[in-house]
């Protein structure tokens, strides 16, 4: 188990088995909350054709996830295919999986695209921007969906936990999208707003003063790389617009999948219902700390479609949702990044490396 410049295998075995660990025991507290006895036969009842459907629903916003990454590395000057980009995308998405607030998976992309043959900074401005576009848009997606609700009459009322929940995702989220906005307005705000971060007397009392300026040293280059793709993207407008156009494409198509299952399941939820219940679940996913918000994730689920779905169908539904978006981007996203730790001694090992090597 070798450390490599992109991820260390040992620690990603040790995350994924600790996610699973978690989302085992999320699923379990799950089961026992609804009371489910006939966990085989509700499996069962869902359906292959909904399972498949399902599934390929995940397949498109893995393609919709990798397209944007490709279109956002043309826009900073790199030449990324597209398979590659998908492929990256997914280690992204296993690594992200595998640990706490999501954090394995820029490092990695951002490796990765390096060895494609972009520069530290342009991948570093790729994924950044990519991170954002997709924030961006999961944050518009549920901002509009209740005002589609109101205007065709098709409200949902959360309960007393899911309102609190909500109003602490949706200030984290506030916050965020004003940074976003402030940082593409005027990008230097970033590296000023990082500065003064840098130069906090907290910070300094809690770490020495030379790997304090190590630490500030990478943040302002991230600032800085962060500062120059945002110009470069702004200055290709359909750059950024596509990226966005894609990034709700992938919501689109991760929000279908609980539309899917419990239309299959036939629960009397209407599609914009689920769609709207959906993205409060994710909006409260993406700020649960253990990787892949694995236990938060089953547990949310619970809360938010609890007023809504009968115990028997609401096990189910979880168990299903879960291994369609989450079990199977593991196993997808794991054998890429298998496939690459094995592959990787044998492509320093070859006749290029070494010539490389030795000039």
């Amino acid at each position: 188990m070798e450390e490599t410049k992109g991820y260390n295998l040992k620690k990603v075995i040790l995350w994924g088995l600790f996610s699973l660990g978690l989302s085992g025991l999320g699923i379990a507290l799950v089961l026992r909350i609804t009371k489910n006895q006939d966990i085989v036969g509700g499996l069962l009842a869902v359906g292959l054709k909904t399972l498949a459907v399902s599934c390929g629903l995940v397949v498109l916003s893995w393609l919709a996830d990798g397209c944007r990454m490709a279109v956002l590395a043309r826009g900073m000057g790199g030449k990324v295919p597209f398979l590659a980009a998908i492929k990256i995308s997914m280690m992204g998405a296993f690594m992200a999986a595998v640990t706490p607030f999501d954090t394995g998976g820029e490092p990695l992309k951002v490796y990765f695209l390096h060895k494609h043959g972009m520069s530290i900074g342009q991948s570093t401005a790729t994924v950044t921007m990519a991170a954002m576009f997709h924030s961006a848009a999961r944050f518009l997606l549920w901002a509009l969906l209740p005002w589609v609700a109101l205007l065709t009459g098709d409200s949902w009322e959360p309960t007393a936990v899911g309102k609190a929940t909500m109003a602490v995702g949706l200030a984290f989220y506030v916050f965020y999208m004003v940074l976003f906005i402030a940082a593409t307005v005027r990008p230097e705000f970033l590296v000023s707003v990082t500065d003064r971060v840098c130069r906090t007397g907290l910070l300094r009392r809690l770490l020495t003063a030379e790997r304090m300026e190590r630490i500030s040293d990478k943040v302002r280059a991230a600032a800085h790389d962060f500062r120059e793709g945002v110009i470069r993207i702004r200055s290709d407008g359909s750059a950024a617009v596509l990226a966005l156009l894609l990034s709700i494409a992938y919501w689109l198509t991760m929000t279908a999948v609980p539309v899917c299952i419990l239309k299959g399941m036939g629960s009397g939820l209407s599609p914009l219902q689920i769609l709207s219940i959906s993205m409060t679940v994710y909006l409260v996913m993406a700020y649960t700390p253990t990787p892949g918000a694995s236990g938060g994730a089953e547990v949310g689920t619970v809360v938010f479609f609890s007023p809504f779905l009968p115990s028997a169908i609401l096990g189910t539904f979880t168990i299903v949702w879960r291994v369609v978006t989450y079990y199977l981007t593991l196993l997808i996203g794991g054998a890429f990044v298998a496939v690459e730790a094995l592959l990787l001694p044998l492509q320093s090992q070859s006749p290029v490396s070494k010539q490389t090597d030795g000039r």
